[in-house]
């Protein structure tokens, strides 16, 4: 007679997969905590053992379901052996997935592999335990069934990709979910689909039972009962501890934002803008304004701001009661009658079906009034500078009336004087009037552009005129020294342009001067060339002059003072080179007024290269007269 195992005991089949579907989803479960965090080889032994006695509970619950006539027994030494194969599978998977070098497809796609041979292997000695009067043959159709369900895990494992750790952990995440329902059809679909085909036929004669230990169903029943009871022990275990550590989170959120509040200098309320009503506020409120909590818990409005502050305040409560932060500046007053300025941020906070507004004001009374007074200095200050450059340029204006009319007479003198010792007197004062008349123009032209008063003139000039005029001043000082003045005229360089042409001389005029000066052996070159700057459709030229000498060079650490008015990089120079030290100051602020730039570099040869560009329009076709 043929014992076919269609018939199962509906609640067995139910509580075995129950059981798998616990055990797979705490192997998913702490399969998402090792990758991780990696963990301890006994933690892997434990979670292994868990796992694998989920699997051998499953698979022994379904064996139990099937109904025979006939009395089950089973072979304990086949049993353990069974059980021993699904805890070493597990642990190698586990160990594959905690050595993150081993984090691989290739790795994790070989331990599914394993892990799905091992659950076959469980699965067939487990039915080869069995010890029954019946025959048990195996359809070989349902076998290859059951082997395509066990290949599932191996594709699960293999679909392993690190993208899916980046997210934050989470028990119950979609993914997660679908991975334990696969995983559970993998496990439970295996043995029910072996179980499909496994036929139970009585032999024509009984053999003698063997001698080997046997484990009768009842003992099997209370062991798989159990199991059952610690997989579900674990499962509540883990929810717990999970529900422990939100909750210590909560707690420790709850005691910063409570320090935070208490705590903070600043005035922290909250408010609900539903009734208008002053919910909490911090004790700086208090300590602030000198009223305490019953004062402000009605009409709290009326008595912080004025009327005008009111309409304000509850324009920027309703946008935020709306989902929209906002910052404003506003007078609370005090108890005492005073009235304070605060700088206040509000931003909606939304509990349950409740919407709530919270406040945060600084108090920036001492910082207004602090700008206030930096203000009133500011203007001080530059009513000063202002006076003072307006005064330089009287003075200055009225010594050099009367010392041109000096500079004049003594001309005079020397044209009319026969006397060589006499001459020689008027030559030296003629020439200490002419410093003293170039010490009072500086200063003239250096009060003016302080004072903002110095007009640009736009006129045409010829570039290469302009500059051979200016090195033509300095021709015989420089043959007198022995140096070479060599000017440098690119091919790019227009004929005619037009700009202010009596400071750009004054500019060239002073940096020469200092090269000739300040160089005691080998040349000055002079060199004019131009560029040009794009930002969109706004395209700027620009004229380039470099002025490159020899001399005694500049020390780096002191180029920033060079441009600085009455200074110069080392005192001793105004023993050997006199000057005031407002020719480069002069020439920076007379750049900038052209809107360019000017700077200096110390060359390999040990002078000096000062640089200034200066935007200018180019004129085509047109012609200087004379």
């Amino acid at each position: 007679m043929q014992q076919h195992p269609g018939h199962y005991n509906d609640l067995l089949v139910s509580l075995s997969i129950a059981i798998a579907a616990l055990s797979c989803f705490v192997v998913v479960d702490m399969a998402d905590r090792l990758v991780r965090k990696s963990k301890s080889r006994l933690f892997l032994l434990v979670l292994s053992t868990v796992f694998g006695f989920g699997l051998w509970t499953m698979h022994f619950l379904g064996l139990l379901a099937m109904e025979t006539d006939t009395v089950v027994t089973y072979d304990l030494p086949l049993l353990l052996f069974s059980l021993f194969i699904s805890i070493l599978v597990s642990y190698l998977v586990f160990m594959l997935l905690n050595n993150p070098r081993t984090r691989s497809s290739v790795y994790l796609g070989l331990s599914g592999f394993l892990f799905s041979a091992g659950m076959l292997l469980m699965h067939y000695c487990g039915v080869m335990a069995i010890k029954t009067s019946l025959h048990y043959e195996q359809n070989i159709l349902s076998m290859l069934w059951s082997v395509l369900f066990s290949l599932i895990a191996a594709f699960l494992a293999a679909s392993y990709r690190p993208a899916w750790i980046q997210k934050k952990y989470n028990m119950f995440s979609l993914k997660k979910t679908l991975l334990v329902l696969l995983l559970t059809a993998s496990v439970t679909g295996t043995h029910y689909t072996a179980m499909f085909g496994a036929v139970f036929m009585t032999p024509s004669e009984v053999h003698a039972s063997s001698s080997a230990a046997m484990l009768d169903s009842s003992s099997l029943g209370m062991i798989l009962g159990t199991t059952f009871v610690l997989i579900a022990a674990l499962v509540l275990w883990l929810l717990y501890r999970d529900r422990q550590k939100v909750m210590a989170s909560a707690r420790f959120n709850e005691q910063r934002y409570m320090a935070l509040f208490e705590f903070s200098p600043d005035i922290v309320i909250c408010m609900d803008p539903a009734c208008k009503r002053l919910l909490s506020a911090n004790p700086a409120m208090y300590t602030t304004t000198g009223y305490e909590w019953r004062e402000l818990e009605s009409q709290w409005e009326n008595k912080l701001f004025s009327s005008e502050e009111r309409v304000r305040f509850g324009s920027i409560v309703e946008q935020a009661a709306k989902g929209r932060p906002g910052k404003l500046e506003m007078t609370i007053q005090t108890k005492q009658g005073s009235r304070l300025r605060f700088s206040s941020t509000v931003f909606p906070l939304i509990t349950g079906d409740r919407q709530l507004v919270y406040m945060i004001c600084k108090d920036i009374t001492d910082l207004m009034r602090y700008q206030q007074e930096l203000r009133k200095a500011k203007e001080k200050a530059e009513s000063a500078a202002r006076i003072k450059s307006e005064f330089l340029a009287t003075v200055s204006h009225e010594l050099r009336t009367p010392l041109n009319g000096i500079i004049g007479i003594n001309q005079l003198l020397i044209d009319s004087m026969d006397n060589t010792e006499h001459l020689e007197l008027l030559q030296l004062q003629s020439k200490s009037g002419q410093a003293l008349l170039h010490v009072l123009n500086d200063i003239l032209d250096l009060s003016v552009l302080e004072a903002g008063a110095m007009r640009l003139r736009q006129n045409p000039f010829q570039v290469s005129r302009l500059v051979q005029e200016c090195m033509d001043l300095f021709e015989v000082t420089a043959r007198d020294k022995g140096l070479q003045l060599i000017l440098i005229l690119e091919s790019g360089v227009p004929d005619i342009v037009e700009g202010d042409s009596v400071r750009i001389r004054q500019v060239l005029l002073n940096i020469i001067g200092n090269a000739i000066k300040f160089t005691d052996k080998g040349n000055v070159i002079v060199t004019v060339d131009t560029f040009s700057t794009e930002n969109g459709e706004d395209i700027r030229q620009y004229l380039l002059f470099k002025i490159k000498d020899t001399g005694i060079g500049i020390d780096p650490d002191m180029l920033e003072l060079l441009f600085q008015p009455f200074s110069q990089v080392d005192g001793s120079y105004n023993r050997n080179y006199p000057g005031t030290g407002l020719g480069l100051a002069i020439c920076k602020k007379l750049v900038d007024l052209m809107g360019g730039d000017i700077w200096v570099e110390s060359t390999s040869s040990g002078g000096a290269e000062f640089t200034f560009r200066i935007a200018f329009k180019g004129i085509g076709g047109y012609s200087l007269p004379g």
